[in-house]
């Protein structure tokens, strides 16, 4: 059994994979290009502002596009298609009025915001629109992925995106010489909501074809989305600390750092979010296949595929960091030779691919089991660990953001593996 589904695993992550290495070469070639054709000052607005987007896209869908892979494969699994169709209206909903509602707020603060080295009031009013265009992208994603339309739901954000904003930025660097941050960051505003509509006509295309009434009744519908908002909430803090890690730690050392570090800080985070995704891939690729294995209560298959999950990422990560190793000063080069300083920080970020892959999907796990509060409370203790640590070695300069993040990654890592070991008796670490 084992057999050809590997061999259809590695066929589909070669497809991903090479779908994401174009859209990790077109992201950064865009990176290169913002730093050399208009300087460091104007590569830390923009990592500012991607990742205010970044965060804010996490917090307009309430958590429903970390659920969304889940209840869509168990949906699915279920044959419930009316409960699913409320499930997808019902996302798009929050986040289009929380986004809206938030531009509102905005222009009603927009006066008291204050001005510094990084300018707030360019960075915010293009921040909100791309924060719905990725939170859209995200939900959506996440839907695709849970009713294993993987290419559907990956490819518009891994590939289309990278590769528009690239052509977009071009296009402005050849016709305005000298272009202003509001510009740059309009041209991207806009290159990412093209992305978000392919992506809403990809679902469209692949949903269930029933409105969301057609056969559950209203006490049904109300009662699921009691149990939506008794996850969702959780998993969107859980994907705030989780996937955007980075983003936390870039707005962080933004208030103790000048605009040079962070575009260092931004690259080499870069750099490491690209290494990173092979192993989403990977995981996107089988971890439906486990949460469907879990809700038909297939244990030992569902123990398998963990399993299979964690051994294989560990490799990915293990020559992903040898690799940054070896080709890291070369790379950093490119931006400029006052990069190159930025190997040792590279290499402490980037150690956490294999402490996350050594551990196994922990935190997939525990929401899986229903036991995602304790994922919360594991990532918010991480953070503050970080914080302190950020905040009480600001004197050691940008390595203290390198270290505070490899000591939160690996506290999260081991105290996540015990939870999910405890609580669910599923041992995911690579030498279970």
């Amino acid at each position: 059994m084992i057999g050809p589904q590997l061999q259809r695993l590695f066929s589909q992550m070669m497809l991903l994979t090479s779908a994401r290495v174009a859209g990790s070469i077109c992201v950064f070639v865009t990176t290169l290009m913002i730093t050399r054709l208009c300087g460091p000052q104007m590569l830390a607005q923009y990592s500012l502002y991607l990742a205010i987007a970044s965060l804010l896209s996490v917090l307009l869908p309430c958590g429903f596009q970390a659920i969304g892979s889940m209840m869509a494969a168990e949906y699915q699994e279920q044959s419930r298609k009316a409960v699913l169709a409320h499930f997808i209206a019902y996302g798009r909903k929050l986040i289009l009025f929380l986004g809206i509602g938030l531009g509102g707020a905005l222009l009603l603060l927009m006066p008291l915001i204050p001005q510094g080295d990084y300018n707030l009031s360019q960075i915010l009013p293009f921040a909100i629109p791309t924060a719905i265009g990725m939170a859209f992208i995200y939900f959506h994603g996440s839907i695709l992925i849970g009713l294993q339309h993987q290419f559907a739901g990956q490819l518009p954000e891994i590939l289309l995106r990278p590769v528009l904003v690239l052509l977009v930025v071009a296009i402005l660097a050849l016709t305005v010489p000298e272009a202003q941050s509001w510009q740059l960051i309009l041209v991207i505003t806009s290159a990412i909501s093209i992305a978000a509509l392919v992506q809403w006509r990809a679902l469209q295309a692949r949903k269930p074809h029933t409105a969301p009434q057609a056969d559950s009744s209203k006490q049904e519908r109300v009662k699921e989305r009691k149990g939506w908002w008794k996850m969702a909430p959780s998993w969107s803090l859980i994907t705030l600390m989780w996937d955007y890690f980075i983003e936390l730690h870039i707005l962080l050392a933004s208030l103790f750092f000048l605009p040079f570090e962070i575009a260092l800080l931004h690259i080499c985070f870069r750099i490491r979010q690209l290494a990173g995704f092979g192993m989403k891939a990977l995981y996107s690729l089988l971890m439906p296949k486990i949460f469907s294995a879990n809700a038909a209560h297939k244990n030992d298959e569902t123990k398998q595929l963990i399993r299979l999950a964690t051994r294989v990422t560990l490799v990915y990560a293990l020559a992903a960091w040898i690799s940054i190793a070896l080709l890291g000063p070369y790379i950093l080069g490119l931006f400029g030779d006052d990069f190159r300083n930025g190997q040792t920080i590279l290499l402490i970020i980037m150690a956490t691919l294999p402490i996350r892959a050594l551990f196994g999907p922990a935190p997939a796990i525990l929401g899986m089991k229903r036991n995602h509060r304790w994922v919360v409370l594991i990532l918010a203790a991480s953070l503050l660990l970080s914080i302190a640590l950020i905040a009480g070695g600001v004197q050691y300069g940008l390595t203290i953001v390198a270290i505070g993040y490899l000591a939160a990654t690996a506290f999260t890592a081991i105290a996540m593996w015990a939870s999910a070991k405890h609580k669910s008796g599923i041992n995911c670490a690579v030498w279970a």
